[in-house]
């Protein structure tokens, strides 16, 4: 099974813009991955620091490096990336964030073991500019397959950059939606788990950085709250709301629809 499990290979997606201070980092974590069956593809956003000189560096069979020649958004920049994957399954790592050595190796694990599991997440560390980890995070905080599978439709629990999803939902599901500008991934894995299961690792395979210019802290307010309702909605309307999580519904729907009123 793990000689198999090895010939399996695993595209990697990542999409980057004016992150020379951590490409590397980003980089130098999926070359040092246990599992050695992967192809790296890295968008570069047309950077306009030195992104696309660090990353021309690292060219090889395994990773592929393609420079826009105009900045598109890091949402059609990985829609880009989608369209020339290889692997069974794709793994998203955003460009200022990182992977613990057996991030790939376990969420393959998970996948080629449970056919009905069509995406992995696992848990992750917050890490400041300088790779130290950031203490008393909530998000860090354990947390069961069960209440992650609850909570989810209704708040988004998992980080992007712990994503390993099959490759078949790229054709059947609708990735590119007009109405996101912040939360596009979130609304991606929505879709997903309507049609298939989520598995959440309770391991920290994943290292989340906060600077002052990650998306999070770029995006309006009123956006990221607007983008919210709408997921609530969306859940809502397609069947993943049900008296496991009617309660967190219905508060994290108030609790952004205040917000965004008086942002």
């Amino acid at each position: 099974m793990k000689r198999r499990m090895h010939k399996v290979k695993v595209s990697i997606i990542i999409a980057v813009y004016n992150s020379e201070k951590y490409i590397k980092y980003s980089i130098e974590s999926i070359k040092k991955q246990t599992y050695k069956s992967w192809e790296l593809i890295i968008i570069n956003d047309c950077s306009t620091d030195s992104t696309k000189e660090i990353i021309d560096k690292y060219k090889s069979k395994k990773i592929k490096i393609i420079n826009l020649k105009k900045n598109v958004g890091a949402y059609k920049a990985t829609e880009f990336a989608f369209n020339r994957v290889k692997g069974k399954y794709v793994a998203i790592l955003d460009s200022d964030d990182y992977s613990h050595s057996n991030r790939i190796l376990s969420q393959v694990n998970q996948l080629e073991k449970n056919p009905q599991i069509g995406l992995v997440f696992t848990k992750y560390k917050c890490i400041d500019e300088k790779n130290k980890i950031i203490k008393n995070i909530k998000k860090e905080k354990s947390i069961s397959g069960y209440n992650f599978n609850k909570i989810f439709p209704c708040i988004n629990l998992a980080c992007n950059s712990s994503a390993m999803f099959r490759k078949k939902f790229i054709k059947e599901l609708i990735f590119y939606n007009k109405n996101f500008f912040y939360s596009y991934d979130y609304n991606f894995y929505l879709k997903i788990f309507k049609v298939s299961k989520i598995k959440f690792i309770n391991k920290f395979y994943t290292f989340y950085r906060i600077h002052p210019y990650q998306r999070t802290n770029i995006v309006k307010k009123n956006v990221i709250y607007k983008e919210n309702l709408y997921n609530l909605r969306w859940s809502a309307s397609n069947g993943l709301i049900n008296r496991r999580n009617i309660l967190v519904f219905f508060t994290s729907y108030f609790k952004n629809f205040f917000q965004y009123i008086v942002s």
